[in-house]
This record gives structure tokens, sequence and C-alpha cells, in this order.
């Protein structure tokens, strides 16, 4: 029972993953904030995920719009009124290069299969059935599924090797006072309750800084070099990036998962953007 207990544990500490799936590696001290927790009140408070804009000395603008992919309703018709102010809006989404973005069914990657489950289990709206794919500034800056399966092969990665990396990361955190782990008991307490979806929802979202720590560490790849479900995949957003910038356009977005956008941020410093403005979206109202 207990081991049965730890494994159910372990693979909704994944789920919870990848709801923010699938960061660059996050440099303590160095990078924006993209993801927070606000407590209000006595079992009250919200989950806020960022939108960053960068301005470049010729008026070139990237917003990078850090995404939940499992949310309120109200937060995705945010963002669906949001997109329509930019000229192009890139978009994470590991798909067939034969299928259109606005038909999309539902994916059989394991990452949506698990975030599928905590869509579920929290009671939220999920981004692949709530976010307009169809809009005619949205262009696709992720990989295709044969490439994206390839390297995976290549590098040795799947679910089990990602849960293991997740283990060892939340071991060394803990050895080094930065994590406090949830309990079998405390998920149990949560699931049993008359509001589950919301206990649950309350006690992860007091998890989010500990989550952020976890990602860095998954990034790491199996051999060091950054993993094809982080690393990889920002580097096809950047080069699509550059192509659209080479079309002249000028109002840009990247719409990625938020534990991404600290690596995007270093990469757009490092390029001379400078941050003009930073704003705060309710992605999750907690409230009993």
């Amino acid at each position: 029972m207990r081991i049965c207990s730890h494994l159910h544990l372990r693979v909704l500490l994944l789920g919870l993953i990848s709801l923010f799936f699938a960061g660059g590696t996050i440099v303590a001290g160095q990078s924006s904030k993209f993801l927070r927790f606000v407590k209000t009140g006595s079992g009250e408070g919200h989950v806020d995920t960022a939108i960053a804009t960068y301005r470049m000395a010729n008026g070139i603008e990237i917003a990078l719009i850090g995404a939940l992919h499992i949310a309120d309703k109200e937060y995705f018709d945010t963002l669906n009124k949001r997109f329509r102010n930019y000229d192009v809006v890139l978009y994470e989404m590991i798909k067939d290069k034969r299928v259109r973005s606005d038909r999309m069914g539902r994916s059989t990657h394991f990452v949506s299969q698990m975030q599928m489950m905590m869509k579920n289990v929290l009671a939220l709206e999920f981004q692949l059935e709530a976010v307009d794919y169809g809009q005619p500034n949205f262009v696709h800056a992720d990989m295709d599924t044969k490439t994206f399966a390839k390297l995976q092969r290549q590098k040795g990665e799947n679910f089990f090797t990602l849960m293991l990396q997740s283990l060892l990361q939340e071991r060394r955190m803990q050895l080094s006072g930065q994590s406090k782990p949830l309990s079998p008991f405390e998920l149990l307490s949560a699931f049993s309750s008359k509001d589950s979806a919301y206990s649950l929802k309350w006690l992860f979202a007091q998890q989010l800084d500990q989550i952020e720590m976890m990602i860095s560490g998954i990034d790491q790849g199996m051999d060091g070099k950054g993993s094809v479900i982080v690393s990889e995949r920002n580097k096809v957003a950047m080069a699509v990036l550059d192509q659209q910038l080479r079309q002249r356009k000028r109002k840009l977005a990247i719409f990625y998962g938020a534990g991404h956008m600290p690596d995007l941020e270093q990469r757009l410093l490092a390029r001379g953007f400078r941050k003009v403005r930073h704003e705060w979206l309710t992605a999750w109202n907690l409230r009993p």
C-alpha cells in the first residue's frame, strides 16, 4: 500500500510538472518570475502566469506569454483576446506536420495525457480545447512528432527517465533543505475532502517554487546536455522567431509553457532586448 501510494504521488507530481512543460534551465536570481502563488486570505488565493514584454532599440517588441496548460476558463478567454494584439503568435504544439492546428483532436502524447488527467482531477479547462488555434496570426513554433520521437530515442528520454529525474532532483532538494515534499497522507486528505478539486489545487499551488526547481533538474537531460522536451524545443521556437523577424514582423509573442520562459528570456537579453513590461494574469482563482 505504501509503495502504491508513493507511485501515485510520483505520477501526480509529474502530472503537475507537465502543466508547465517544458521549462528552460532556471538560474536562481537571474531570471524574471513567470509563475506565482498569492495567498489573499484563509484558504483563498490565486495562481498567476506572466506576460513579459521586451524591446529592441529599433522598436521591435517580443512578449513572452507564459502558459499554464490547464486553468480557469476566464484565463483562456483573456488570452484569446490578447493574442489579437500581435502581428504573430508563436505557439508550442508537438504535432504531425500534416495536421492543422485548428483541427487538432486530443493528443496521444504522454505529456498531453498527463495534462488531461490533471484537468479532470482539478476540474479545470485544457489549453488545447480552450485556445483558439485558428487565429490567422498563429504560427507553429515547435517540433513535429517524428522529430521529437527521434531525438528522444537518441537521448534515451521517455516517461520513466523523466520520472526518475524528477525523483533524483526532489531528493537533492530535500537533502539541501530546499524542499518539503508532499506526503501521501496530504494527498489522500485532499482527495477525500468534499471539494477535492479545490483542495488539490490549494495543495499544489503551495508547491510552485519547488516545481520550478524540479523542472530545472529535469531539463539537465539524461546526458547532462539538456532534455528534448525542454531545451531542444526552445531552440526550435527561437529559430522560428528568427524566420518571422526576417519577414519584418515587429510585434511578436511566444506562447509556451511558463517553465520555458526563464531560458527564453535569457536568449532575448543576450540579443540586446530589454524588458519594458511585466504583467500578471490569474490562471487559478482559488476559493473553497
